[in-house]
């Protein structure tokens, strides 16, 4: 028995494209990040910010903040995309 393969719809294809190079950027700065932190951490202890090292206050607020505020940018990124595919379609 045959299965009928089905056609590619253009329109989805560019919308998953979008979605993945938006995650994979996202997730890249975001361990990139991380990465310089850790690295520049024994460095940065050499000063001090609000009477803890600077580098111990980086990897403990730091870099909390800056992945809770990516996660904020890439859900409105996504929206946008969503938004753009739903409005091409007609069911916005």
């Amino acid at each position: 028995m045959a299965t009928k393969v089905p056609e590619s719809d253009p329109a989805r294809d560019r919308h998953q494209i979008q979605t993945l190079i938006l995650a994979v950027a996202t997730l890249s700065v975001v361990l990139l990040a991380v990465f310089v932190a850790v690295t520049i951490a024994p460095w940065l202890n050499r000063f001090g910010f609000l009477h803890f090292p600077l580098g111990f206050y980086l990897l403990a607020q730091g870099l909390l903040i800056l992945i809770v505020a990516a996660a904020f940018w890439f859900i409105r990124v996504q929206e946008r995309i969503d938004l753009a595919r739903s409005e091409s379609e007609g069911l916005g």
